[in-house]
């Protein structure tokens, strides 16, 4: 460094970047030194408590800017050591703005509600109930399945979760509920699933698009499940891997009408399965 004033901004620098007085006088010495320094002579020869030494020596040490070996320091190269810096930094502010992006996320969901809630006179979870997972819809699938006493209207595609609903399709049946299932029967293992669909008893019909955006399990007019898929399958992507919104529940009227209005149109234009 060269004179007070490159010491005194050199100083300065380090103390911006976080660094204390301690660490900054300890490197300074060693700086000087390109054959190393005893840690006793190190630690004795601080203007500071031993305590003080020993804690900013520790601290050095763990931010890489010192190296010890047989028992002596040696200053590490400032390219070095400010790299390893600049990279804990960025490690440190990635793991913030993701804490930030977490924490927002779970107060958005908190506020947010109740925002609307006091300006439409509606709570968003009376419209609309999301679900977590495929998994989870499933579930309230069976669910909705379960409570259902006179109709079930089924819009799928290859109704590949037919095993998962089977049980309690089989047990609405016997207490008299009627199924109509809506399916696009194109290849052979969705052929075979349709043939084990109607031994059941429920009536399918074959949809008249080529795609269908809109999955879904209506019960008796007052639950219904259903997901939109935001893309269809083998369109850029791979099969299974087709992107899809979040699936909901809902027993709000207005969402159950938009539902099962498209699907009695798009019954009445299918074709029967026999």
């Amino acid at each position: 460094m060269e004179g007070e004033r490159g010491e005194a901004e050199v100083l300065q620098l380090m103390l911006q970047l976080g660094f204390t007085q301690g660490e900054c006088e300890i490197y300074f010495s060693l700086l000087d030194r390109p054959e190393g320094e005893p840690i006793d002579s190190v630690l004795t020869g601080a203007k500071m408590s031993q305590g003080l030494a020993e804690s900013a020596l520790k601290s050095l040490v763990d931010k890489g800017l010192v190296n010890v070996s047989s028992n002596r320091l040696e200053a590490v190269e400032p390219r070095v050591f400010l790299s390893r810096f600049q990279e804990r930094k960025r490690q440190e502010l990635s793991k913030g703005l993701e804490l930030v992006s977490s924490r927002s996320a779970k107060l958005l969901s908190l506020l947010e509600p109740q925002y609307w809630e006091k300006r439409l006179g509606i709570k968003p979870e009376d419209l609309l109930e999301p679900l977590s997972s495929l998994e989870e819809m499933e579930l309230r699938t069976v669910r909705v399945i379960g409570d259902a006493s006179r109709e079930v209207c089924i819009s799928a595609e290859t109704f590949g979760w037919f095993e998962k609903v089977q049980e309690e399709m089989y047990r609405a049946l016997e207490r008299g509920v009627k199924f109509r299932v809506l399916m696009l029967a194109r290849d052979k293992e969705t052929v075979q699933r349709v043939k084990e669909v109607k031994k059941l008893g429920v009536d399918i019909r074959q949809s008249g698009e080529d795609w269908y955006p809109v999955r879904g399990t209506l019960g008796d007019n007052r639950q219904l499940v259903f997901l939109i898929w935001a893309e269809q399958e083998g369109k850029g992507r791979p099969v299974g891997k087709a992107r899809f919104f979040r699936p909901h529940y809902t027993r709000n009227e207005g969402m159950i009408r938009v539902f099962r209005d498209a699907f009695d149109k798009r019954w009445t234009e299918a074709s029967k399965i026999e």
